[in-house]
């Protein structure tokens, strides 16, 4: 068996057709890298994986392995799920009940081309912890261990891409990070472009590189994770009011005494909740639009732990006679902010007032502002 075939990017456009929806995609993801297809319940996102696995007819479009289609409606290619390899991964894990774990890794093996060779079959097992269950059937495992052996038997059949449709929506809250770590490393062990679905805002914004927003079928937006997770005029299609930014920094110190660390974003440093990241590890912030203030200057006499300055880029209002307004900002470079080549300049950042205080304080765009929050109302994740 020779060697196995370089990496390749996966490029898809398709056209599909479900009742009453006609769902329109595009994009491409390089090897190692992670898109995540966003948007609400029936906007065609996990219809897309499946035609790009070939296990849903598409009514048009091309789908490709570096030059290679596995797809192309104008030139009549349509190559079987089998000959594909873009592999699909779900919550149900789909292992089959009459064999053991060993049968069931072994079975990805099957049917690999000359072309083709499998990642070590040792290696994966323990890097995913499955040595002492081997012999166990299915029935016999845990939710989590189940998906351990579905990731598993996915990786040992050498895909050309994998397809991530909710793969940890049937696993238990408490047991979803250390799934979500291992996810986390797939792209840089094995090398294979992934696309991922899910509904936890949270795995997206671990996981993904790029995002592709669906509505009704159709791409509303697609870009870099943090850009477009951030985006103001997005926020109606991702987390409602749990909507808000998500900040790329790296952690600069820890603050033993007071369980505190701070992150540096666009130069300016935030205090987040003590976090297991070391030093200079990259990580993203997730700051609800709904708990951030808005001031003209710091103020003297508050319990924020955060005032980072900036400038107002835009303002939108939920109509004219409406409740609340969305304030879109730009974060501005600290001038003597270390190391500036590692962090974004003009980080994104919104804040979500009533139209009674956007209209009191006068805020315009090109203003400059200081917006607060509090240490607690942040999340951290690591970035890969």
């Amino acid at each position: 068996m020779s060697e196995q075939a370089l990496p390749r990017t996966l490029s898809v456009e398709l056209r599909l057709q479900q009742p009453g929806l006609d769902i329109r995609a595009q994009f491409r993801v390089l090897p190692g890298k992670v898109c995540a297809l966003v948007g609400r319940t029936g906007s065609g996102k996990s219809a897309v994986l499946k035609a790009a696995a070939g296990l849903m007819p598409a009514k048009g479009g091309r789908i490709a392995l570096g030059t290679d289609a596995v797809y192309d409606s104008a030139a009549r290619i349509n190559k079987p799920p089998h000959e594909r390899r873009i592999t699909w991964l779900d919550g149900h894990t789909h292992l089959f009940p009459h064999l053991n774990v060993r049968a069931n890794l072994q079975y990805g093996i099957k049917g690999l081309g000359i072309t083709r060779r499998a990642p070590d079959f040792d290696k994966v097992v323990s890097w995913l912890d499955l040595s002492s269950l081997l012999n166990r059937r299915p029935e016999a495992l845990t939710v989590s261990q189940r998906v351990k052996v579905a990731l598993g038997r996915a990786l040992i059949s050498g895909p050309n891409a994998l397809l991530l449709d909710d793969p940890l929506g049937e696993v238990p809250t408490h047991e979803q990070e250390a799934l979500l770590e291992l996810l986390a490393e797939v792209p840089d062990r094995f090398k294979v472009p992934m696309v991922l679905v899910s509904p936890r805002m949270n795995e997206v914004i671990r996981l993904a590189d790029e995002v592709v927003i669906l509505h009704e079928g159709r791409m509303a937006s697609a870009g870099p994770a943090a850009q477009i997770l951030s985006d103001v005029s997005l926020s109606t299609f991702l987390e409602g009011v749990h909507a808000g930014s998500v900040l790329e920094g790296e952690v600069k110190r820890h603050d033993i005494d007071w369980l505190l660390s701070e992150v540096d974003v666009s130069g300016q440093r935030v205090t987040v909740p003590a976090t297991l990241h070391g030093v200079g590890s990259k990580v993203r912030l997730k700051v609800r639009a709904r708990d951030i203030t808005l001031h003209r200057a710091v103020p003297g006499d508050t319990s924020c732990s955060n005032h980072l300055r900036g400038r107002i880029t835009q303002i939108m209002l939920a109509g004219e006679h409406g409740t609340y307004g969305a304030v879109g900002m730009e974060l501005d470079r600290a001038l003597d902010a270390a190391d500036s080549s590692q962090v974004k300049a003009g980080a994104p950042i919104w804040a979500l007032l009533t139209r009674k205080s956007i209209q009191k304080m006068g805020w315009a765009p090109g203003q400059p502002v200081v917006l607060g929050f509090k240490a607690m109302a942040t999340t951290v994740s690591a970035w890969r």
